[in-house]
């Protein structure tokens, strides 16, 4: 008869299998929060009838979804960039033929919108549309006759024109400043009102120099058919873009423009970086750029910060505007002790001066959060259709395919020492330009 008092194990055995439960449940966490879980969506091609490439990007989760972004992407440049935010605008405003709504008035009881974007080399007109049926063709409609034909009237040019700040954009002179021969002529370029005939002229040669078309979303057999009808009429006279005849200049020597007197009250930043080539350099930046806000808002001196990356596929840059506290403090320079314990901004353009480059656990929780955001942004069309139409482009290095099938091993696989190799790529602290601004 045997002892029920008899322990089942041995200690020595007990311990050994304790301490392999608990090395299996720590490999399993270690696992766990090293690998991250997404979507891998399918991408589909075809060209309208004239020869237009259309994209297509879908996912499972997406079936019950009807959610559809359509994008139309352009690359006509010019150094007024003016005369494509008036452009874009009016385009954006009362352009249909015989109507007095804007286009979005006329969108919105079909369940859809329009919007645009443009930076110096890219152009994109959006739509959010439904892909039920009985949306779906009326908006086909609608944005047909819009996009073919738009109307541009000589009272809304006159409206545009008088509500238009007179004061330059800080984003388009720090671009001037990058990219352009002369930041002050091509201020009072963008200053100078464009005529209505430039406008119309302008919209033909977006018409003459589309990239691609993009859709992103689930559709239908029947509703595919009706969209690639649809694309069929607006690309009808749609032309592929050629290498464009204005060349933009390229890392100018770094310099800082003082504007006004008294207590610092703003400082607008930029720099221009080398054209993203792999999904790890693009995470890179993501969190560079989450590195460089927070670090900043810390500072006690700063009330906030904000960035903006412009990712375009030739001469890509950074520009970030920080607002000071009503605290007066002195511009910083080499030479001043107060600015000694406080952060310069340009020193973030420097990879060995990153924080996250610095220090492991600041990189590791700002990769973690990194994660954890696009786990969520992923699973949704707009922001796969910003992917396709901002950061992997059609005739560049990393395309819409290649970032879909492989961003989830990039992700995963993403190290220090990776980040680190492509800051140092992609940086060019030579190009550092700042506009301090005065009170």
């Amino acid at each position: 008869m045997s002892d029920s008092n008899k322990p089942l194990f041995s200690r020595p055995v007990l311990a050994a299998i304790m301490l392999f439960c608990t090395l299996a449940i720590w490999l399993l966490n270690l696992t766990a929060s090293n690998s991250t879980t997404l979507p891998t969506p399918k991408v589909e091609a075809w060209s309208t009838t004239s020869g237009i490439p259309v994209v297509w990007l879908k996912q499972e989760a997406w079936e019950n979804s009807n959610k559809v972004e359509l994008r139309f992407v352009f690359r006509s440049v010019t150094t007024n960039t003016a005369l494509i935010e008036t452009t874009l605008a009016m385009l954006m405003s009362d352009s249909l033929p015989l109507s007095t709504a804007s286009i979005n008035q006329r969108l919105a009881p079909l369940a859809a919108s329009a919007n645009s974007y443009y930076d110096h080399e890219n152009q994109v007109i959006g739509l959010t549309l439904n892909n039920e049926t009985d949306y779906l063709l009326p908006s086909l409609s609608l944005i047909t006759k819009w996009l073919k034909d738009p109307d541009f009237k000589r009272r809304t040019f006159d409206n545009w024109q008088t509500q238009r700040s007179k004061s330059p954009n800080a984003q388009h002179v720090l671009e001037d400043a990058l990219f352009f021969d002369s930041a002050e002529e091509q201020v009072s370029k963008n200053l100078m009102p464009a005529s209505l005939e430039h406008i119309v002229d302008y919209y033909q040669s977006l018409k003459n120099a589309v990239v691609a078309i993009y859709v992103v979303g689930d559709l239908t057999l029947e509703a595919q058919q009706s969209l690639q009808t649809a694309l069929n009429a607006i690309s009808q006279d749609f032309k592929i873009a050629k290498d464009p005849a204005e060349k933009i200049q390229h890392e100018p020597i770094s310099s800082t423009i003082q504007q006004n007197q008294g207590d610092l009250w703003q400082t607008r930043s930029a720099i221009a970086l080398k054209p993203v080539a792999t999904i790890k350099e693009w995470i890179s930046l993501q969190i560079w750029g989450a590195d460089l806000v927070s670090t900043l808002n810390k500072q006690q001196h700063i009330d906030f910060v904000q960035l903006a990356l412009t990712l375009s596929p030739k001469n890509p840059w950074a520009w970030w505007s920080i607002q000071y506290s009503n605290n007066p403090i002195i511009a910083p320079t080499a030479s001043n002790e107060k600015m000694d314990q406080l952060i310069n901004a340009k020193s973030l353009v420097f990879t060995e001066q990153v924080p996250s480059v610095q220090d492991e656990k600041t990189f590791q929780a700002l990769l973690d959060a990194f994660k954890t955001q696009l786990e969520t942004q992923a699973l949704s069309p707009t922001w796969w259709s910003y992917i396709a139409t901002q950061i992997a482009h059609l005739d560049g290095p990393l395309t819409l395919e290649q970032f879909a099938n492989n961003y989830q091993e990039a992700v995963n696989s993403f190290t220090a020492e990776d980040y680190q190799t492509a800051l140092s790529q992609l940086l060019t602290p030579s190009s550092y330009q700042e506009i301090q601004v005065y009170q």
